[in-house]
């Protein structure tokens, strides 16, 4: 960059953001200019006017002018961590020196708020060795610090949540389609929106683990499901170092940033049904995980089973999904470019399996139903949001009543089968929007110690209930 005149433009809300992302990368006296409101999002063309003409000289003179000359207060350059530094705490008891370490934790945001396990040498080289890999092998960069994710700052993670050791193949599995690009870490997390991620466990590894995959899938009860989803914030708090109120913008947040791990319920997928992992292009001998920027889990069900007699019964997804999806939340150009995601309870994907339907007879049924008018869909031109979102640009020129899909093809509805056999209740989960989030899986790799670490699971199951 030298040579190179540069400036960070951001807004009111998002100055420490910023501030952080440009020493992330190397440019710690990069000027940042911060334009008088939250957010440009619907503001128009007069408003954004006013705001740019009010810092249009700071604009000009961070263009033309040294750090020096501006009194740029340079940052801090952020190191990459390679290995992780060995800490000790005292105390007169062992309480008091786990008191101790969790003072310093919460002192120094590197914890989320529960007790935690410490992570002692021969904890985590013990999560090592289950990993099958070296300690300083790099499995990627997180965003938005672009801390170094190695398998040693993964089992410290690991420990602290709670995780046992046969978790931590998973758990690589987990930080790779994290650090993934296309699933976009830095804006899932800088964005002031509600979205975290969720976790999805398809294969033989679910059983293997104990992961619960049937009644409340989503919720508590299950070392597996519970750990590992914490362990996958730990990893964003002291590995991506995103922090609430600093890179971590969002206004309310979610409960799904504690953590959430759902597994697939393969048991009773209808047959004939392919599994998760095998739409996603992988061998259903092995095992994956998934990863997608959940904003909201709205609850399904067969709407059909609630109309008056004299109305017949058709044969159809329930329309209640294709509305779900074609709501503000999931239908606007910033979101366009997304994945969505619908989990079926068993019971109601083997009622649409009666009825003849595939995975991919929902996919192409959602795509023809969910759909939204063209004057809805955006402002007109769709302008650089349209581009970001990669917006064909038939969809720009159509009329206001025109019905505009709300993903780009019938695969971008990921569909999963999970949870017990209640009601048949399911959920449409929303997505993020406002960025370029994909649903990101990734195979689990398994060491060749394998047989021998999951031993250890059968000293901690929960049953798990299948009707």
């Amino acid at each position: 960059m030298a040579g190179k005149p540069g400036v960070m433009l951001t807004t009111l809300s998002f100055p420490s953001d910023a501030a952080a992302a440009t020493a992330a990368v190397g440019l710690p006296d990069l000027p940042i200019v911060s334009l008088s409101i939250p957010t440009t999002a619907g503001k128009d063309a007069v408003e954004l006017e006013k705001v740019a003409r009010e810092v249009q000289q700071q604009l000009i003179d961070g263009l033309t002018k040294t750090p020096a000359e501006l009194q740029v207060k340079t940052a801090t350059k952020e190191t990459p961590i390679n290995r992780a530094k060995m800490l000790s705490f005292k105390g007169n008891t062992v309480d008091e020196a786990e008191e101790a370490m969790e003072q310093f934790f919460l002192a120094n945001r590197m914890t989320d708020g529960f007790p935690l396990v410490p992570p002692t040498e021969a904890r985590v080289r013990e999560m090592i060795a289950a990993s099958g890999l070296a300690a300083d092998k790099q499995v990627g960069i997180m965003d938005p610090r672009k801390g170094v994710a190695t398998v040693e700052m993964l089992a410290i993670n690991a420990v602290m949540a709670g995780c046992r050791p046969s978790y931590m193949p998973l758990l690589v599995a987990v930080a790779q389609a994290m650090a993934d690009p296309m699933f976009d870490l830095h804006g899932c997390m800088a964005t002031t929106g509600l979205n975290a991620p969720l976790i999805i466990v398809s294969g033989p590894i679910i059983e293997e683990l104990n992961l619960n995959f049937s009644y409340s899938t989503a919720g508590p009860g299950w070392r597996a499901n519970s750990t590992i989803g914490r362990a996958s914030r730990l990893f964003i708090i002291n590995i991506s170092q995103a922090w609430p109120g600093i890179n971590d913008m969002k206004d309310v947040g979610n409960p799904a940033k504690f953590g959430i791990v759902i597994a697939e319920n393969e048991k009773q997928t209808p047959q004939g049904w392919d599994t998760l992992r095998e739409r996603q292009g992988f061998s259903k001998n092995v095992s994956t995980v998934s990863v997608y920027a959940a904003q909201s889990f709205r609850q399904l069900h067969d709407s059909q089973k609630y109309l008056v007699p004299t109305v017949p019964y058709k044969n159809i997804v329930d329309p209640m999904i294709a509305r779900a999806f074609s709501s503000s939340l999931n239908a606007g150009v910033e979101q366009w470019g997304e994945d969505l995601l619908v989990v079926f309870s068993p019971v109601m994907a083997n009622n649409l399996a009666k009825m003849g339907y595939t995975p991919k007879k929902i996919q192409e049924e959602l795509f023809r139903d969910a759909r939204v008018p063209r004057r809805l869909f955006g402002p007109r031109p769709l302008g650089s949001m349209g581009e970001a979102s990669g917006v064909p640009k038939w969809i720009d020129e159509a009329k206001d009543d025109e019905l505009i899909p709300v993903v780009p093809t019938p695969e971008d509805f990921r569909i999963v089968v999970a949870g017990g056999t209640g009601g048949g209740a399911s959920f449409a989960v929303d997505r993020w929007g406002f960025g370029n989030s994909l649903f990101v899986t990734k195979e689990i790799a398994l060491p060749a110690q394998w047989p021998q670490l999951v031993k250890d699971v059968e000293k901690w199951k929960t049953p798990i209930t299948v009707r």
